[in-house]
């Protein structure tokens, strides 16, 4: 009888323990994984946008060709195993210098010539969903090797509870550095 309540002790023990780790594996990937790809970059459209400034900027030496897309995000977003394989470049992180709303933004680089695409963690995907006054927003620079592309996310409410909680306004800057990523085809 005690051999039997034994056996049936370690299986529930085990039946636990298993499906604590499985809640954990999907915490994990919904707040860390980069499996939803959000969006292509139309790199025709940025071309043909950049090559309109060009002209427009060709007696000012110093301005600075930029071509901002916004969009809300609705079909678009599915998930793409590419997300996890093809390369990917990043150049740095941080937070924009407007004095009124501060955007945390990635930047990450791109070859001329390759097909790209945003992915996100399903988490900043499902908050770009419930956010449909915010649209998700990236910005593509030219660089002398191919182009730079900088992911916005307009996420400055977390600068004001870190302040609070840990008296650094840049608390969560690992983890939103961790939510967006640009990968372009081998």
């Amino acid at each position: 009888m005690k051999k039997t309540i034994l056996a049936y002790k370690i299986k529930g023990s085990i039946l636990t323990i298993t499906i604590l780790f499985g809640v954990i594996s999907l915490l994990l990937t919904f707040f860390l994984a980069k499996i939803v790809r959000v969006k292509f970059v139309a790199m025709d459209s940025v071309l043909k946008e950049l090559e309109v400034q060009r002209e427009v900027q060709a007696n000012n030496p110093h301005a600075i060709s930029k071509v901002v897309e916004q969009e809300e995000l609705d079909s678009h977003i599915r998930p793409d195993f590419r997300c996890l394989f093809w390369a990917t470049t990043e150049v740095g992180s941080g937070w924009t210098h407007d004095s009124e709303d501060r955007d945390f933004f990635i930047d990450y680089y791109i070859p001329p010539d390759k097909k790209a695409m945003i992915c996100t963690t399903p988490a900043l995907a499902a908050a770009f969903i419930a956010k449909r006054n915010k649209p998700f927003m990236y910005e593509v620079y030219p660089t002398e090797y191919g182009f730079r592309v900088r992911i916005v996310q307009g996420f400055s409410e977390v600068r004001e509870p870190c302040k609070n909680w840990t008296g650094n306004v840049d608390c969560a800057n690992s983890l939103l550095s961790r939510q967006g990523i640009v990968r372009y085809e081998p």
